[in-house]
C-alpha cells in the first residue's frame, strides 16, 4: 500500500512513512494502533479505508466516535481525504427510522457507538454488511461502554477491525482486555521518540504552577476535613475501611467499603449496616464539598451545599443529608462561606496565564479545561472582561439543573467559530479532551490535574499538533491537586515503560511479528486464534462433512428457514429499560428489540403477554408504597397473561419489612390478579426467562404472531375477525395476518377461490382446498 491510492486526495495528505507501514499491516489483519496525539492515527484509518472500499465495493465501513463533535469531524475528513465518498453520520438526534434508510443507501456510516448498538438490538442494521468497523479511541472498549456490544457482535462476522488509541492504560491487561472485545490480531505501537515519527513532531513545553489557598478557604477545608474524619471514625467502629488514619481514606476506599456493606446487605438485616451505608453516603458527600473548597472555588461549594441542605430539609431526605447539616461544623462552613467574597485563586491565574500568551501572541488559541461546569461558567465570566480575550463556553449535550447543555449543532459551530478565530479561548469540560483535531491550540490549561494518565495525555494533545504548543497545569498547594498531579504521573510513566516492554516482548501472549511482511515495532497477538479464524475453520469442516448429504433444495429451504425464525423473534421494550443487560442479552440471543414509551409492563412480549421487571429492593419497596397492586392490576386488565419476574436475592432480609407482609403480596398477585412471579437470580437470568416466552409464544403462534383464540376477554374488530379466521384449517394467527393485510375483510377471504388463496404466502394447494371445503361446506 502507498499514498497512491486511487480513492485518497494525496494532494491534501503527507506521506508519512511510519503511517504507511502501519496501513500495510492494518489492511490485511485487525489492528490496534497506539500512536500519540497530533500523528495522524485517523490517516492511518482512512488509507485502510480506501483499500477497503476497492477491494469491497458491495460492503459498508462502519467509522465510530465516542463523542458527536468527533464524529462530525471524522465524517468531514472523509469526505475531504476519500474522493467520491460522502459519509453518513449516525448519532441520537437522527430518527431511528431515518438511520434504516441513510444505512441501506451509504457505503460509509460516521456514528457514535451507543446509537448502532441501538439499531443492532432492534435489527435495523445487519453487520454482516460491513466489511471494516474503526474503532476510534478503542481503549474505551471495557465494562457496558458500546464498544464492547459491537465488538462481540462483529466477531461472528468475516470482517476486518481497526483500533486508534493514544492512551490504551497504564496496565498491560487493559490492553490485551481490549484486543481480545475488538478482536484484533496485531498491535502497533509507536512512540513520538521513534526515529520515523520523531521528525513529525513539535515541541511541547510542560509546566506547573502552584497557587495557595486563601486562609479563609483553609478554615473551610479544615472544618469540611473534621467532620469528615469523624464520620469515618464511626465507620471504622462497624469494622468497615481499614483502622488507618481517617486523613488517607480515600473516595476509592469509601466506594469500595459501600460496595462491601451492600453486599452484606442482600444476607443480612443487621441495622448496623443501615447506619453504616448511611455513615459512607454522608462521607462521600463531604469528600466531594471538601474537592469543591480545595480545587474550584466557593461558588460552586456554595452551589453543592445548598443541595444538601434542600435534601435534608425534604420530606423523603436521606439520613446523610439531615445528619450533615445538624452538625456544628457545617453550620459554621455555612456562616463562613455566607461572607465569603473571593474567588479561588486558580480564576485569577488563569486570567494572568492566558493575557500573557496574548500579549507574545496575539492570535494565539487557547484551551481551559475544568471538571465542572460551574467552574467553566465563572473562567469564562471572568475572562470575558480580559481585554482581547474572546472566549466561549464548551460543554456537553445534556441538561444539569437549570445549565442547558450544547445541541449537537451548536457543539459543532463552537469548535468551527474557535478554529476560525471568533473565539479565541475555549473554556472546555471533558466532552473537548478527545480527539477534537484543532491545529492551531498553542495552550492549554489544566484548571485542575485529573488522576487518570488518559484524560491527561487527551488534555495535553490538544496543542503541538502543528506546531509548538504549551501545557500549562494549576495545582493548589498541600491539596489533592497535589496527589492527583503525582498520580497521573505515575500512571503515565507506567503506562510509557509496559508499551516499550510490549514491544520488547510479551512472552507468549504477543511475539514480535516477522520482520518481512510487518514492520519491526508490529507485533501480533498470539497464544489463542481469533473466533473468526476458529469460526471460519469449523464451517469449512462441517461443509466439507455434509456435502455429499445435502441438496441445493435442502440448502435453500434451511436458509429459508434461519432467515425467517432470525426475523420473527422480537420483543417491545420499555424506553427506561433500553439501556439495561438485560435488553441487551435478549439481543445476544437474537431477538429483535423494539422500543418504545410502555405505560403498562417493561417487557411486551406478545399481544397476550407482557413482564413487569422488578428487582427485589424496588419489590419491596412497591409493597410499602402500594404500586404493587395498582400496577398488578394494570397488568391483569390488559394481558391474559401477565407475568411479574423478581430479580435478586435477599427478598426476605433486605429491609425491615415483616415475613407475612411478603407472604401475603405474593399470594394475592397469584390468587387476586393470576399473576405467576418468576425468580431470578440476575439480569442474565431475567433475560433468559424472558428469551424463552418469546421463542416459546412464537413457536405456538407460527414463529410471529399470537392466536388470541385464548381466554373470553373482549376483543377489538380487528381481533375478532383474526378469531374467526383461526378457526379454518391449518391457520394460524401469522396466516391469519396475512389473509386479512392481502384480501382486506372476511367477506373477500370467504369468496376467494384456490387459485386466489394461494397468493397468500404460507397457502398451498392443499390448505386452500381445505379452506374453500370448509367455506362452501362440501
Amino acid at each position: 500500500m502507498s499514498i497512491g491510492n486511487k480513492k485518497l486526495n494525496k494532494e491534501a495528505i503527507e506521506e508519512r512513512e511510519y503511517q504507511v507501514n502501519i496501513a500495510r499491516t492494518a489492511k490485511d489483519t485487525s489492528t490496534l494502533v497506539v500512536l500519540p496525539t497530533g500523528l495522524g492515527k485517523t490517516i492511518i484509518a482512512l488509507m485502510v479505508m480506501a483499500d477497503r472500499l476497492e477491494k469491497e465495493e458491495s460492503k459498508k465501513i462502519l467509522f465510530l466516535a465516542p463523542t458527536k463533535p468527533l464524529v462530525n469531524q471524522h465524517s468531514k475528513d472523509i469526505e475531504k481525504l476519500i474522493e467520491g465518498e460522502k459519509p453518513e453520520v449516525f448519532t441520537g438526534e437522527v430518527r431511528p427510522e431515518k438511520r434504516g434508510e441513510f444505512w441501506k443507501k451509504n457505503d460509509i456510516i460516521v456514528s457514535t457507538p451507543q446509537v448502532i448498538k441501538n439499531d443492532l438490538m432492534a435489527k435495523r442494521i445487519d453487520l454482516e454488511e460491513v466489511s471494516m468497523i474503526v474503532f476510534d479511541e478503542a481503549h474505551r472498549a471495557v465494562g457496558d461502554y458500546a464498544y464492547v456490544f459491537i465488538g462481540e457482535a462483529y466477531q461472528d462476522v468475516e470482517g476486518l477491525t481497526l483500533g486508534l488509541t493514544a492512551s490504551p492504560g497504564s496496565e498491560i491487561e487493559d490492553i490485551l482486555s481490549v484486543c481480545a472485545t475488538l478482536d484484533f490480531e496485531h498491535v502497533e505501537i509507536r512512540t513520538k521518540y521513534d526515529p520515523d515519527v520523531v521528525k513529525y513532531t513539535n515541541y511541547l513545553e510542560k509546566e506547573w504552577i502552584e497557587v495557595k489557598l486563601p486562609e479563609e478557604q483553609k478554615k473551610i477545608v479544615s472544618k469540611l476535613k473534621k467532620i469528615k474524619k469523624k464520620e469515618i471514625k464511626k465507620i471504622q467502629k462497624f469494622g468497615f475501611l481499614e483502622n488507618k488514619n481517617p486523613k488517607r481514606i480515600s473516595r476509592k476506599d469509601l466506594i469500595k467499603a459501600r460496595g462491601k456493606i451492600q453486599s452484606e446487605l442482600h444476607s443480612s438485616n443487621e441495622s448496623s449496616l443501615y447506619r453504616a451505608a448511611s455513615l459512607i453516603a454522608s462521607s462521600i458527600k463531604i469528600d466531594h464539598a471538601i474537592d469543591q473548597a480545595e480545587t474550584q472555588g466557593p461558588e460552586g461549594l456554595r452551589e453543592f451545599l445548598e443541595k444538601i441542605k434542600n435534601e435534608a430539609e425534604s420530606r423523603g431526605g436521606s439520613k446523610a443529608s439531615k445528619r450533615l447539616m445538624k452538625s456544628p461544623e457545617m453550620k459554621d462552613v455555612l456562616a463562613k462561606l455566607k461572607n465569603l467574597k473571593n474567588d479561588h485563586p486558580k480564576i485569577e491565574k488563569v486570567n494572568e496565564i492566558v493575557k500573557d500568551q496574548l500579549e507574545k501572541k496575539p492570535n494565539s488559541r487557547i484551551i481551559v479545561f475544568t471538571n465542572y461546569r460551574k467552574t467553566a461558567s465563572k473562567v469564562t465570566e471572568r475572562l470575558q472582561n480580559l481585554e482581547g480575550t474572546r472566549p466561549v463556553r464548551f460543554i456537553g449535550q445534556a441538561d444539569r439543573e437549570g445549565d442547558k447543555g450544547l445541541k449537537q449543532k451548536e457543539q459543532i459551530e463552537t469548535i468551527e467559530d474557535f478554529e476560525s478565530g471568533k473565539f479565541n479561548v475555549l473554556v472546555a469540560t471533558s466532552v473537548g479532551e478527545e480527539g477534537l483535531d484543532i491545529p492551531a491550540t498553542d495552550l492549554v490549561v489544566f484548571y485542575e490535574p485529573v488522576p487518570s494518565e488518559i484524560r491527561t495525555i487527551q488534555r495535553r494533545g490538544r496543542t503541538a499538533r502543528k506546531r509548538e504548543g504549551k501545557v500549562t497545569i494549576l495545582i493548589t498547594k498541600n491539596t489533592r491537586d497535589e496527589a492527583y498531579y503525582w498520580s497521573s504521573k505515575s500512571r503515565e510513566k507506567k503506562m510509557h515503560k509496559n508499551l516499550m516492554r510490549l514491544r520488547d516482548d510479551l512472552e507468549s501472549e504477543i511475539s514480535v511479528g516477522d520482520p518481512m511482511d510487518v514492520d519491526k515495532k508490529g507485533y501480533k497477538v498470539v497464544g489463542k486464534k481469533s473466533k473468526k479464524d476458529l469460526k471460519r475453520k469449523q464451517e469449512e469442516e462441517e461443509s466439507e462433512k455434509n456435502d455429499d448429504q445435502r441438496s441445493l433444495m435442502d440448502f435453500e429451504r434451511e436458509k429459508e428457514k434461519e432467515e425467517k425464525d432470525k426475523d420473527e423473534f422480537e420483543i417491545t421494550v420499555d424506553t427506561r429499560e433500553q439501556n439495561s443487560r438485560v435488553v441487551e442479552k435478549l439481543a445476544k440471543k437474537d431477538i429483535k428489540i423494539n422500543t418504545s414509551q410502555l405505560s403498562i409492563g417493561d417487557y411486551i412480549v406478545s399481544e397476550d403477554t407482557a413482564v413487569e421487571r422488578k428487582e427485589v429492593s424496588d419489590f419491596l419497596e412497591s409493597i410499602t408504597d402500594g404500586r404493587l397492586f395498582s400496577q398488578a392490576k394494570a397488568l391483569s386488565e390488559n394481558y391474559r397473561q401477565p407475568i411479574i419476574i423478581l430479580e435478586g436475592e435477599g427478598l426476605y432480609e433486605k429491609r425491615n419489612i415483616r415475613d407475612n407482609a411478603i407472604y401475603g403480596a405474593l399470594s394475592s398477585l397469584a390468587c387476586d390478579f393470576r399473576i405467576p412471579v418468576l425468580s431470578a437470580k440476575d439480569e442474565k437470568e431475567t433475560a433468559s426467562l424472558i428469551a424463552t416466552m418469546v421463542k416459546r409464544d412464537s413457536k405456538q403462534s407460527d414463529k410471529g404472531s399470537l392466536s388470541v383464540r385464548k381466554g373470553k376477554k373482549s376483543m377489538s374488530i380487528y381481533d375478532t375477525r383474526k378469531y374467526i379466521l383461526e378457526g379454518l384449517p391449518s391457520v394460524s394467527g401469522k396466516l391469519a395476518d396475512r389473509l386479512l393485510e392481502h384480501f382486506g375483510s372476511i367477506r373477500e377471504i370467504f369468496t376467494a377461490d384456490e387459485e386466489e388463496l394461494q397468493e397468500v404466502k404460507g397457502i398451498g394447494p392443499s390448505t386452500a382446498e381445505k379452506i374453500v371445503s370448509i367455506i362452501l361446506d362440501d
